[in-house]
Formats: structure tokens, C-alpha cells, sequence
């Protein structure tokens, strides 16, 4: 299993910009870039604050991104950006150490961010988590006004 920290919409992203090639192989892909690492840094810096809500610290993050085009076309980037704003890159092996993670929230629907999981289950937050967390819905409106 992989626990993940920071939820992203990664996969919404990724299939706008399929589209995108179908329509036109030689798109400019920029815009999607820097669509793409807008969102990451809005997702982590989201779950960040929420899990400084929920457990009162940092956690080791682990973030869900998926096998794409997208992640192949800008992996360099998103490291980077990370790097550059100050977030040391640890491994998996490394991450899994964090407490959080031996946490089993008992919640429905499972199989999101483990903090958002864990802020579920405490009902403090109800009224601030968005469902589904991580959805095109939140996305699309984005990505239509910049015409992506």
C-alpha cells in the first residue's frame, strides 16, 4: 500500500492536456505546466496546514501523482519546485516512518489523504473538506478560464 499525505487532481490535469495533443500535437504545453505545478504546490500547502490542524505538526508528506504523460513531461519541475520552496525530498522508506501513517482512520469513504481521512474522522473539520477531496470539478472552472 501507498499512504499518501497530499491528494492531488493530477490525473484531471493530465487528461485536459491529452485533449489538448488529440486536437493539436504541437500544442504549447506551458500553460499546463504551470497549471500543473500551481495546483501541486496549492494541494501541498493545503494539506501542510491541515495537518498542522489535525495533528499539531509537520507530517512526512507523500504525494499522489499518477503514472501519466503529465508526470513524464515534468517530474524535473515539480521536484524542483519543491526544493525550491524549501521542502526537503525524502524517499518512501523514509516517509513511512512518520507516525501518521500507522493511523486507520474509521471513516467511509476511505482511500484519500490520510490527514484528510483523519480530519474527517475527528468532525471538526466537516464543514471545510471538500468531497470528493481531489475532483475535476474543482479544476475545470480553472482550467476553462485560461483556456487549457
Amino acid at each position: 500500500m501507498g499512504y499518501v499525505t497530499i491528494d492531488t487532481s493530477d490525473w484531471y490535469v493530465e487528461q485536459r492536456l491529452r485533449a489538448r495533443l488529440k486536437q493539436n500535437p504541437k500544442a504549447d504545453l506551458s500553460g499546463y505546466r504551470r497549471f500543473y505545478l500551481d495546483h501541486i504546490w496549492a494541494r501541498a500547502t493545503y494539506y501542510e496546514d491541515l495537518s498542522w490542524r489535525v495533528l499539531g505538526r509537520s507530517v512526512k508528506h507523500t504525494l499522489l501523482i499518477h503514472h501519466n504523460l503529465l508526470n513524464k513531461l515534468f517530474p524535473g519541475d515539480l521536484l524542483a519546485m519543491f526544493e525550491r520552496r524549501g521542502w526537503k525530498l525524502i524517499d518512501a522508506a523514509e516517509a513511512f516512518t512518520d507516525p501518521v501513517f500507522a493511523a486507520e482512520p474509521q471513516i467511509l469513504p476511505a482511500g484519500e489523504s490520510i490527514l484528510w481521512a483523519l480530519a474527517k474522522e475527528s468532525g471538526k473539520f466537516y464543514r471545510e473538506l471538500r468531497y470528493p477531496p481531489e475532483d475535476g470539478v474543482y479544476e475545470k472552472p480553472k482550467m476553462d478560464k485560461l483556456g487549457l
